[in-house]
């Protein structure tokens, strides 16, 4: 069992050399780092010490029979009010893999309320592959609390905020001078061994693109599941709340140490105008060791070297407006990840736009997403209040049904999907203006069931669509939301209800409803 104690609280910090207040796990930024073993359990108390209402959600564990434990205010549980606490308790159960864990109140992350989390796997199919591993946390960085910028966000309405700069392992290099130098994360690779680098995008808003000197990466993971390995690339490109973990060969006689490189992609508006952050790259040193853990180079690696890397850069910049995730993802057991077809596929399509002016709102065909105040959806289910459950962002699906979503983005801007509970096959994605999924298109769009990516947070481009695909086989109360967490402010987000009779079931007979308020209590 993993036992820990989160005192959330807020404290002034420089990550960057920019000194602004940030919200933290037990004076810690970034926010504790933990990693466990498939099948343990985690138990943690969160102790809010901040001014504001909290939660916190474990972005790609499943929760199965722990749902209030999904950490979404106003649906799986009440908010963590000041001076509260609360205790999360679930299993990993057969889960590996990359994972994190954020707040889910409000824009709440964005001020650093978010951490990596990493389940090892006794049976990794990649173990004999690697020496050793670390964690890459890649993030946009403001300096704006966000708090602060989400009210004239929100009301009037203003575009979406840009950040001012990125972030790697908490460190970034903004205006750095002779007395206030810059810093740099330091990640060790021994000679001639390989690595296993676990990278997660913890952005509010950002696209990134992620590139190491000199050095191919081999992807092996996507989003906690093993792939084939057969994807070699010089470039990654990560959006919000994706994952990916790639092996790294180091070099038997390095000369120098090399530049880990995350560049911001620049911000489209409606007009077509790109807006890049005040500095969108942001930097890290891969650090040679020798045999007896010796640094090989304490030097600085010469910028020069980026002229090596400049047009990979370039492409993946360029190719992100195309497609803003990386493609060609297969698992490795295809088998085991095998999708699951049927006569009788229940399919939603929904058209995700933008209505209104400033202040407006986004829209899944005519609903947009508001957050219950006085309660919460899984305690509507269980008390039987049934009219919190029949708002037009809720959609109702049945135990063991597959499920195909298609989102048609009618918007000039990607937006990266989570769904909460499940991962998710890919079936077919459409580049940038693309056009939308209809029946006199549908002829000519080809469903990938044989080999395709199975994630939980994947990316449908501009003017364009996406398919996927899950089974309903946790039941539950699970929300699917944009991660531009802006945009979730804004309503980009609804709420699949899943076998509702088999949720009540299960609290009912475990003795757990006297777990769930049948109100929550207001913060003024």
């Amino acid at each position: 069992m993993y036992t820990a104690e989160f005192r959330i609280r807020w404290i002034d910090a420089s990550p960057d050399t920019y000194k602004r207040p940030i919200l933290s796990i037990n004076n810690q930024f970034p926010a504790p780092t933990f990693i466990v073993e498939r099948g343990d359990t985690i138990n943690i108390t969160v102790i809010n010490e901040s001014q504001e209402p909290t939660a916190i959600h474990w972005h790609g564990l499943l929760q199965r029979n722990t749902l209030h434990m999904d950490g979404v205010p106003g649906v799986t549980q009440c908010s963590i009010l000041p001076n509260q606490s609360y205790v999360y308790t679930f299993s990993t159960s057969n889960q590996s893999g990359t994972y994190w864990y954020h707040s889910h109140f409000s824009i709440q992350y964005g001020d650093g309320l978010r951490g990596a989390l990493v389940i090892k796997d006794p049976n990794d199919p990649w173990k004999k592959y690697y020496n050793d591993e670390d964690i890459l946390q890649l993030t946009d960085w403001y300096h704006t609390p966000l708090y602060i910028l989400l009210k004239p966000y929100l009301n009037p309405g203003t575009m979406d905020p840009v950040p001012d700069t990125g972030l790697i392992n908490g460190i970034g290099q903004f205006n750095c001078t002779l007395s206030n130098p810059c810093s740099y994360y330091r990640a060790t690779i021994r000679e001639g061994t390989t690595k296993r680098y676990c990278i997660i995008n913890t952005s509010v808003y950002a696209t990134i693109t992620l590139t190491i000197d000199q050095h191919d990466m081999r992807v092996i993971e996507a989003d906690g599941i093993s792939l084939d390995g057969k994807k070699y690339v010089r470039s990654l490109r990560l959006n919000p709340g994706q994952r990916y973990s790639v092996l790294i060969i180091a070099k038997q006689n390095p000369a120098s140490s090399y530049w880990i490189r995350a560049i911001i992609h620049s911000f489209v508006d409606d007009s077509g105008k790109y807006t890049a952050p005040i500095q969108p790259n942001v930097r890290a040193v891969l650090q040679y060791i020798n045999e007896k853990n010796i640094n090989v180079s304490i030097i600085i690696p010469s910028m020069d070297t980026f002229n090596n890397d400049e047009n990979i850069i370039q492409k993946s910049l360029i190719d992100g407006q195309i497609m803003s995730d990386e493609s060609g993802l297969s698992p490795i057991n295809i088998a085991e990840n095998r999708v699951p077809t049927s006569e009788k596929i229940k399919t939603f399509i929904f058209n995700s736009q933008f209505r209104g002016g400033r202040p407006g709102h986004f829209y899944f065909n005519n609903a947009t997403f508001v957050h219950p105040i006085n309660t919460s959806l899984l305690s509507s289910l269980l008390f039987d209040n049934f009219e919190q459950l029949t708002s037009s962002w809720i959609i109702n699906i049945d135990s063991d049904e597959i499920i195909d979503v298609i989102i048609n983005n009618i918007d000039y801007g990607s937006h990266p999907f989570h769904l909460h509970g499940h991962h998710a096959w890919l079936l077919a994605s459409g580049q940038a203006r693309d056009g939308y999924f209809n029946e006199s298109t549908r002829i000519n769009i080809v469903y990938n069931t044989i080999n395709p990516v199975y994630r939980d947070t994947y990316t449908v481009n501009p003017f364009s669509y996406i398919v996927f695909r899950f089974k309903a086989d946790n039941p539950g109360i699970w929300m699917m939301h944009c991660h531009n967490d802006w945009h979730l402010q804004l309503g980009m987000a609804l709420v699949f209800v899943e076998s509702p009779q088999k949720v009540k079931d299960y609290y009912f007979n475990h003795n757990s409803k006297s777990n769930i308020p049948s109100h929550c209590q207001h913060h003024y």
